[in-house]
């Protein structure tokens, strides 16, 4: 028998006590607003007393049929645009749920939970019966996730509606919290795609599918709205666009009382904001409204009730790459993978490594094995528009760049890679003056350079102190296609040091593939001599000399030419601004070769919104 200490029994008095009183104010935050939709249902009642009932059901039995049709039109319409923002939310959670299957779980989960109220509880037992083999916390994020989002999408177009109508009565202060609040939370979401707090994480819906949320949102009241108003009686003659902003804040004011159907807090809302219209006709439009907009598809929702979908889970098209992939990569660079959490996307029998950012999903370089064809390109929209991202590639060749504008995608020339090759580099000519002098500068300081086991334990703190000086002189490290400082990402490396009167004073590390080998991390300790780094990659590219690689020294920033002068300014803007000048200068001292990189995007939206989220990823690395 297990034995509880006073200690424990004390933390369980306490844990019982906190939960005594919380659990009350839960229950009250459930209660009031299902109290003040019954309070609401109650003045209702008061208020039909008034009124001619008889005239009210009339208008049911007068309805004509091409009413009923239409109306059943817009109807299917609304559940459409219900059940495709559960597949938008279905993605955004990644539950591997099929579009197809989270619709028709997500229209008839909300036609169930809208009929029985108390929609967090119905919609979520309903997702949970209708998805057999889905755990209830997914149904229940599922449902929160779209409850919440939802009630933020209306209380934008209930803010638009006052604002279009000024008989609305909404106070300007609360407009202004609710435009501000909606208007910054895509910002939120481009600067922060992860909230973190302690333990706690949270991913923000990206702006693709925030952008989709709220146009099915609106799409989803407007044929609502448009159901009821074909339902109403000709001499009603009510006006659509007074109609719909009344209806948007009496959908609103039915979905926080958590009654069946907003019953009592709807129809008081449709009353009070049209008092001039006939009250048994619109009353009567609304009684057939509820038969074709609620009675109906929760009648039609019994049948995924009763014979759940066999969902077999989205297998993920893309896995980690292991460190013998990456030595086989036809890119050396595509050892940044080993950091940036990138995963491999296979098509056929090509494959590419990608790397999901806060609003993209990004091939980097070019295909990691294969040609890399349209059918990666084909492969890599698929992906990211299970994940609501944009799909982009991220320094590519012109070959790859090529392919892609054949597809019809929009490609800009970013960067350069500078390239050597050695069996034909040498020191001699006038390119390398300026190399000549800093490399004897090294000598006469007596620098050594040597190659050393990057899994050496013994060389990690030294190698760490001088990346902090690095880090205090230069800010922090970009990130995603360049890597950052980390014992166990170098020793997937090649590592040479930099040596002066017996202590290391510098190093730098190479991307090794097959074929080549590609310049990465370069940093000094403090009071380096100079030439000292021109001498660390001299060593690179002797090594790779004797092994017959290719050497790269990475990319450049594209020079300007051929192009208008907006976006040559742009260029010199950006190298001004990232103070890459020092760089170019250090890099062209090699008189190396320039390969073109491009950015490539489907639209020029896409490439746009790529490029700013790429240029956050690299600026703002996570971790």
């Amino acid at each position: 028998m297990t034995r509880r200490t006073p200690n424990w029994a004390a933390a369980q008095d306490v844990r019982a006590a906190t939960l005594s009183r919380a659990l009350p104010l839960r229950q009250l935050r459930l209660l009031l607003p299902l109290g003040i939709g019954l309070a609401c249902l109650w003045l209702l009642q008061g208020r039909l007393s008034t009124l001619d009932m008889r005239a009210v059901t009339q208008v049911i039995t007068t309805t004509h049929p091409a009413q009923w049709l239409a109306a059943a039109g817009a109807t299917a319409l609304s559940f459409w645009a219900i059940g495709t923002y559960d597949a938008v939310m279905h993605r955004h959670l990644r539950t591997g749920v099929p579009p197809r299957v989270a619709r028709i779980t997500g229209a008839g989960s909300v036609a169930i939970a809208q009929v029985l109220g108390l929609g967090l509880l119905t919609g979520a037992l309903a997702r949970w019966r209708m998805l057999p083999g889905a755990r209830p916390g997914m149904a229940a994020a599922v449902t929160a996730a779209v409850s919440g989002s939802f009630l933020a999408a209306w209380a934008l177009l209930a803010a638009v509606a006052a604002i279009a109508v000024p008989a609305i009565a909404m106070p300007g202060l609360a407009i202004l919290l609710i435009v501000g609040a909606c208007l910054a939370l895509p910002v939120l979401a481009f600067r922060h795609p992860v909230l973190r707090w302690r333990r706690w994480s949270l991913r923000l819906p990206t702006l693709r599918a925030l952008g989709a949320m709220t146009l099915l949102a609106a799409l989803d009241i407007l044929a609502a709205a448009t159901a009821l108003h074909v339902l109403m009686p000709g001499h009603l003659s009510v006006d659509f666009l007074l109609l719909l902003p009344v209806f948007t804040l009496a959908i609103g004011a039915g979905l926080f009382s958590s009654t069946p159907g907003g019953a009592g807090p709807f129809e008081l809302t449709l009353l009070a904001c049209l008092p001039a219209i006939d009250q048994e006709a619109l009353l009567g439009a609304v009684l057939a409204w509820r038969v074709i907009y609620y009675a109906i598809p929760a009648l039609l929702a019994l049948i995924p009730l009763a014979r759940p979908f066999a969902v077999a889970a989205r297998l993920p098209c893309t896995a980690r790459p292991d460190a013998a992939a990456l030595s086989q990569a036809s890119r050396a660079e595509c050892g940044v993978a080993r950091q940036n959490g990138a995963e491999l996307l296979s098509s056929g029998t090509d494959s590419a490594i990608v790397v999901e950012t806060g609003q993209s999903l990004t091939l980097l370089f070019d295909a990691f094995s294969g040609r890399g064809d349209a059918s990666m390109l084909h492969a890599l929209r698929s992906e990211a528009a299970e994940r609501t991202l944009v799909p982009a590639i991220y320094k590519c060749s012109a070959s790859l760049a090529a392919t892609a504008r054949a597809e019809g995608w929009h490609v800009l020339h970013i960067a350069d890679e500078a390239v050597i090759d050695p069996q034909r580099f040498s020191l001699d000519g006038s390119q390398h003056r300026q190399l000549r002098r800093k490399l004897r500068h090294a000598a006469k300081a007596r620098v050594t350079v040597s190659e050393a086991c990057p899994r050496d334990a013994t060389l990690h703190r030294t190698l760490a102190a001088i990346d902090r000086h690095w880090v205090t002189q230069h800010g922090t490290a970009r990130g995603l296609s360049m890597g950052r400082f980390d014992p166990e990402y170098i020793a997937g490396q090649r590592l040479f040091l930099a040596w002066q009167a017996g202590r290391i004073i510098a190093f730098v590390t190479f991307h090794e593939a097959r074929d080549e080998m590609t310049l990465d991390l370069m940093r000094h300790g403090p009071g380096q001599p100079d030439g000292v780094m021109q001498a660390l990659i001299a060593a690179g590219i002797v090594a790779a000399q004797k092994e017959g690689r290719m050497f790269s020294l990475a990319a450049l920033p594209a020079r300007p030419g051929g192009e208008g002068p907006i976006l040559a300014r742009l260029r010199k803007w950006q190298v001004r601004l990232t103070g890459s000048d020092g760089l170019i200068r250090f890099k062209e001292a090699f008189a190396p070769r320039r390969k073109p990189l491009y950015l490539a995007a489907p639209t020029l939206s896409a490439l746009t919104l790529a490029a700013a989220d790429l240029a956050r990823a690299i600026q703002a690395p996570e971790g």
